[in-house]
């Protein structure tokens, strides 16, 4: 008898009965005793490489011959694989497209301006400059830059575009004009046109506001927490604190705008705040989510090393626990971290690729360059090709191959192979040197995380079913922030 292979999955349990996850396909099953003791076997006497186990079948039926029925069971189910496989359907990793001329951009970030009011500790993009500051992005540029979307989006009925900066609002002129006309040249495209806001929130006025109201534009506010937290990292050009006028703004955008949910993302650095209190402080505030990013700065006094990463998991469990507690009493905590997993969780995702960038998302430069995403926005080694004469599609091609997942042999037999998918290019060059390399100092983090959010899932879906239902977006029911 050939080998048998059990395949990048994750155990876990909740309430003393055994889960497992397969990652994969998504599927995640409760193991009786008998499949338990066959998964036991795998670990015991099998060969392992990452999340996946081999052993001969021979060994594993002489151990019990009732396995059979379940090693039928799991290869239905593409759990299970043999050396000589029949063809996969569901676990299958998605190819590197074989041509890129027909892939529709989808979303568009438009950097407004290099350029910001604030002197944040952590910045990746210099102050808000990329290294090419005081450039503003203007009309003519921006009205190219939405007929590239509009004819390179080819049959895609609705589109997105991100507002970005630097801070988008110190170039409201701009940002005015994008979203009017990009409204009207999407009802001449027949396209739905969904815009997005990034900003610091030190500089809307209550005009501004209102505006942002009419278009329905989703806002994300970057604060990080309570006044002394945020002040901390987060200083107007001046050096003084920005949290008062940011703080006094949400009030008053919360006021005026309620066309489209409001967020909030909170830049995770060393001796950072307890992020209960922060997300408590945020939530009061009125915004709808709140996201926690880990810093991706390398600076030592800024950096989180293993211990803080511990500490951030610890606190990432603990309010997941809140989380689940409220959603059994079909209450949202907007926790976005967990919603974003869990919703990946429900729908089930097969990812090739750790994000949409350079697939159908491009950031354009406010001199109208295209790059792989925000993040490298005017570094010239992820330029794309510019809005005028179109997207560089050999190098589009090319760099899509060097990222696919199957380059990555870490990857191969992960159980996050499908989720995580290597994770962030930039992180990568940050972290590691080489945007190809997968995200190596997140792969124990992940797991754990992602095994906190299964156990999370399991526990909703026993007790509460519909409100997964309501956050993936599959009911027309939206949960109500408590």
């Amino acid at each position: 008898m050939a080998n048998v292979t059990l395949t990048n999955y994750i155990q876990f349990e909740v309430a003393n009965k055994e889960y497992l996850f397969h990652g994969l396909t998504g599927n995640i099953i409760e193991l009786d005793e008998l499949s338990k003791n066959m998964v036991q076997t795998f670990t015991e006497h099998g060969e392992r490489v990452a999340d996946t186990w081999t052993l001969s079948e021979t060994s594993l039926l002489q151990k019990n011959p009732a396995f059979t029925h379940v090693l039928t069971e799991l290869e239905q189910m593409e759990m299970i694989q043999r050396e000589k496989d029949r063809q996969q359907r569901f676990s299958m990793t998605p190819h590197p497209p074989s041509t890129t001329e027909n892939m529709p951009v989808k979303t568009l970030v438009f950097h407004l301006v290099n350029e910001c009011n604030l002197r944040c500790t952590y910045c990746y993009a210099g102050d808000g400059e990329y290294g090419a500051p005081q450039k503003y992005m203007s009309v003519e540029t921006a009205d190219q830059a939405i007929r590239f979307l509009m004819e390179n989006s080819f049959d895609e009925k609705e589109v997105n575009i991100v507002l970005f900066g630097g801070e988008p609002f110190l170039n409201w002129k701009t940002l005015k004009y994008v979203v009017e006309q990009a409204t009207v040249e999407g009802e001449k495209y027949g396209k739905r046109v969904g815009f997005s806001l990034t900003t610091n929130g030190s500089k809307m006025s209550e005009a501004q506001m209102a505006f942002l109201h009419q278009y329905k534009v989703m806002v994300s506010v970057s604060m990080d927490g309570t006044k002394e937290a945020h002040d901390r990292h987060r200083p107007l050009a001046g050096g003084q604190g920005s949290y008062d006028r940011v703080s006094q703004n949400v009030e008053k955008l919360m006021n005026i705008h309620n066309s489209a949910p409001i967020g909030t993302r909170v830049t995770v650095v060393k001796d950072f705040e307890k992020l209960e209190t922060s997300l408590k402080h945020l939530l009061s505030k009125g915004f709808y989510e709140v996201g926690f990013a880990p810093v991706t700065e390398t600076n030592m006094n800024l950096a989180l090393n293993d211990e803080d990463l511990k500490e951030l998991l610890r606190q990432f469990e603990e309010l997941t626990n809140l989380f689940v507690e409220h959603a059994l009493k079909n209450e949202y905590v907007g926790f976005s971290n967990l919603t974003n997993l869990l919703k990946e969780l429900h729908i089930g995702t097969n990812k090739a690729y750790g994000c949409g960038a350079g697939l159908g998302f491009f950031a354009v430069s406010p001199d109208g360059g295209l790059f792989l995403c925000h993040r490298f926005n005017e570094n010239e080694e992820f330029r794309m090709g510019d809005i005028f004469f179109g997207i560089d599609q050999k190098k589009r091609a090319n760099m899509l191959d060097e990222l696919h997942v199957d380059r990555k042999p870490t990857c191969h037999s992960c159980a996050l192979k499908h989720i995580c998918s290597g994770g962030c290019y930039y992180e990568a060059m940050e972290r590691q040197g080489d945007y190809r390399a997968p995200n190596a100092h997140y792969c124990d983090w992940m797991h754990e995380w992602i095994t906190i959010g299964l156990k999370a899932y399991v526990k909703i879906s026993q007790h509460n079913p519909t409100f997964l239902e309501k956050i993936s977006g599959t009911t027309k029911e939206r949960c109500v922030s408590n």
